[in-house]
């Protein structure tokens, strides 16, 4: 008879180790291939945001405004506090395939009832006319490695955070210094901490003195800036903080410039570790994707230098930027 001989325990054992070494060791290799590709989805949306916004331009010889009569601006839009709250995100959607939602948008009609600051009282028409649309989750508007699931959110009243409907997105325009506080009737807009998307204001490509290479325009945000749910962005739903980038110059308010950069947590009145309103941020490890005002997208490392970051964002400051440094 024939001796039949099987694995010893100790044989056995080792295999089960050996295999368990090798599933230790591809594990991080699947996640950094699954968080590749979501970066290059992330970076494919920015880029069509990008061709969006220059065909925008193209039809009308300049960039839309962040924002159309922001119910945030500190006098009243018009002289007499029109509140529309507009965003550049939904004036694009006709460039960007998604026609079916530009046309169903009523642009004479409020998108939110954020009409709160400044004497802006006057909301034009209701936001239940374009609620269905600002409630419409536009996958081009949302990074695939954010764990959040954009949930449409509603905020009864007429505070700065009002809105119905309001869905969540993943990116910001870049406003340099100036928020939606900032509106023509309040502000005198200064080039050196300008960025393109400020309320009521088009820019075209022949302001951006610094290059278009060199001004960035649309760049990253998490869709969870705090742990209450106050805070923005929402990409059609124009409430405050739902739209624009802040930037601030470091060599005027350091401290305030390094709450806002990229994934910082360094505010005071952030709680959880999370990002302060008008902050840039994303889940991909280590930095954020931008667009340029070229169409070119890049990834901003964390450690960027505060004085970089805010190089980037203005677009008639005259600085000289060295791509090696970002």
């Amino acid at each position: 008879m024939w001796n039949r001989r099987g694995f010893t325990l100790i044989e056995l054992l080792v295999v089960i180790a050996i295999i368990a070494v090798l599933i230790a060791l591809l594990l991080p290799a699947v996640q950094s291939a699954r968080e590749a590709a979501r970066r290059a989805q992330c970076t494919n949306n920015l880029k069509q945001m990008g061709l969006a916004f220059h065909n925008y331009h193209s039809s009308n010889n300049a960039f839309p405004p962040a924002k159309i009569y922001s119910g945030s601006c500190m006098k009243p839009n018009g002289g007499v506090g029109f509140v529309l709250n507009t965003t550049c995100f939904t004036m694009i959607l006709g460039y960007m395939e998604q026609t079916t939602l530009y046309n169903a948008y009523n642009f004479s009609q409020a998108s939110s009832n954020s009409a709160w600051n400044g004497g802006n009282t006057k909301l034009m028409g209701s936001e239940v006319v374009n609620s269905t649309v600002v409630g419409t989750l536009v996958s081009v508007y949302i990074c695939p490695s954010d764990p959040s699931v954009p949930q449409p959110e509603n905020q009864t009243g007429t505070s700065g955070y009002a809105r119905m409907n309001a869905m969540r997105s993943n990116y910001l325009a870049v406003a340099g210094q100036y928020t939606e506080y900032n509106c023509p009737a309040s502000t005198a807009f200064n080039r050196a901490l300008q960025g393109t998307f400020n309320c009521d204001i088009s820019i075209g490509i022949n302001a951006m003195t610094d290059g278009t290479s060199n001004t960035m325009i649309v760049g990253e945000s998490k869709q969870e800036h705090t742990p209450d749910t106050f805070f923005g962005p929402w990409w059609g739903a124009g409430a405050h903080t739902s739209t624009q980038m802040q930037l601030v110059s470091p060599a005027l308010y350091l401290n305030q410039a390094l709450w806002l950069m990229p994934n910082s947590t360094y505010h005071p009145s952030t709680q959880g570790g999370t990002q302060y309103a008008w902050g840039a941020g994303s889940w991909h490890p280590g930095g954020i994707n931008i667009l340029m005002g070229d169409g070119s997208c890049h990834f901003i490392k964390n450690s960027i230098s505060p004085y970089t970051w805010f190089s980037l964002a203005t677009f008639g400051a005259g600085e000289l930027i060295d791509s090696s440094s970002y």
